[in-house]
């Protein structure tokens, strides 16, 4: 059942999150993770409990919707399920710098994720696990709220790890 709470968050960003998933940009803890930005600039903090979710990127906190950062987080805790056949098709989505993307079609996400996928190898399939992981998504029951942790900008030093 969808929490009545929560907006819809647009299908644009499962994209972003499943970046972060192939990028290996989300360190978990018991209770809170990070995930770097697409663009490694930034570290955005998730904090979760029973059925609430926050986070401090902007999506989230200023347009009250899973931002990517929580998506990836409900990934990798198992709570949207990534088909089987889905690793080959990850490697579609690394090293993709969302917010120099987004950036260049003015935050019009839906060109941004059409430019991504006229340049893919498999759109169809990408569509696909995207529309699915969307699907789970919007099954599940949690409140989402922004939360006023500082954004951890990230050096130059610190991308090289």
């Amino acid at each position: 059942m969808v929490d009545s709470i929560r907006k819809k968050t647009p299908i644009a960003k499962i994209y972003e999150a499943l970046s972060a998933i192939a990028d290996n940009r989300i360190t978990m803890e018991k209770s809170d993770a990070l995930v770097t930005s697409s663009n490694y600039t930034k570290r955005y903090t998730i904090r979760f409990s029973a059925g609430l979710y926050s986070s401090n990127d902007n999506a989230t906190y200023w347009q009250h919707y899973a931002g990517y950062p929580i998506v990836a987080v409900l990934i990798k805790q198992g709570k949207i399920k990534l088909p089987e056949n889905s690793r080959d098709l990850l490697v579609e989505f690394k090293h993709i710098n969302w917010k120099k993307l987004n950036l260049s079609y003015k935050n019009k996400y839906d060109e941004a994720v059409n430019d991504f996928l006229n340049h893919a190898d498999h759109p169809e399939e990408i569509k696909q696990l995207v529309q699915t992981t969307f699907d789970q998504l919007n099954q599940l029951s949690f409140t989402v709220k922004g939360n006023r942790a500082k954004i951890i900008k990230l050096s130059k030093e610190d991308n090289k790890q």
